[in-house]
């Protein structure tokens, strides 16, 4: 049986599958929350801290890990290593830490490291807080614009609900993956976030598009053209991110790379299965209605 006739005649139990993703995302996001007080780690651009890109000749990560955790016992501390473009040669390091200032930071770097370069900025808590809030209220709002936009093409409540929980759907479920594996949301990542919405909705609109408004073919005709043009461009866009990230030593673009690539995984599911299934039900109702 292919794509579209199992979707056709099995739609109802399909709706199973990004249900049971829901549920098992929400279930993560909650035990992080309790277990933790929030459901995403931030890093200092957006909880507040010191950072610090240092160039090293010679160094050992794990001494350095030490002399900071003895030096620095009730701070967050986080070290990445840096290294030149197209290749794994190591050339420095960057630490992120809270509970210290820039100056007093930069004065114990200098007596404990022998860097060449080095270049240190400083988030306050509050700064950074409030710049978290308002980029989760720039998310929402997206959405709602989103949601209304939809709906004023379609002009159908079922349609534009289905690309609605498609997208968030994909946001929920990526947030919890980043969460699981305690990745540390930055400004970039919040800013891929909102690409995601993008990449959500696209290939959303061109599933109803071509079911709801296109009059010719079968249904299940217009699900596999649907599908082969959906799904040629979700690809397309995986195997592009994913040759940048690994390519690319900046930790920002890694950052962001990664987040929309595990979103476009989730909208393989959330769009040809769930959103699909919820067409091809809403479609077989009404045409039964009428």
């Amino acid at each position: 049986m292919n794509l579209e006739n199992l979707i056709i005649n099995k739609y109802k139990k399909l709706l199973l599958i990004p249900l049971l993703l829901l549920i098992i995302s929400l279930a993560i996001l909650g035990m992080q929350y309790s277990s933790k007080g929030y459901i995403i780690e931030k890093d200092v651009s957006l909880s507040g801290g010191v950072s610090a890109t240092l160039t090293l000749d010679e160094y050992n990560l794990e001494e350095i890990r030490f002399l900071l955790e003895e030096n620095f016992p009730d701070s967050d501390i986080s070290i990445r290593e840096l290294s030149t473009f197209g290749s794994k040669e190591k050339t420095g390091i960057i630490i992120d830490i809270t509970g210290t200032t820039s100056q007093e930071f930069k004065l114990f770097l200098e007596e404990n490291l022998p860097y060449n370069e080095i270049s240190i900025q400083e988030m306050g808590a509050g700064l950074g807080e409030s710049f978290f809030k308002e980029m989760i209220g720039a998310i929402i709002f997206a959405l709602i614009l989103m949601a209304i936009v939809i709906f004023i093409i379609f002009r159908k409540l079922v349609p534009s609900l289905a690309v609605i929980l498609s997208a968030i759907l994909d946001l929920v479920v990526t947030l919890a993956v980043i969460s699981l594996f305690e990745i540390k949301l930055s400004t970039a990542g919040i800013a891929a976030f909102l690409m995601v919405i993008g990449y959500s909705v696209d290939t959303d609109v061109l599933l109803t598009t071509r079911l709801i408004k296109r009059k010719e073919g079968t249904l299940e005709e217009k699900i596999k053209n649907s599908f082969k043009t959906g799904i040629t461009m979700t690809v397309t866009t995986i195997v592009a991110l994913t040759v940048g990230f690994f390519i690319t030593n900046s930790l920002v673009i890694k950052q962001m790379f990664g987040i929309v690539l595990i979103a476009l995984v989730v909208d393989i599911i959330s769009t040809w299965i769930m959103n699909t299934s919820l067409l091809v039900w809403y479609i077989k109702r009404k045409n039964e209605q009428s």
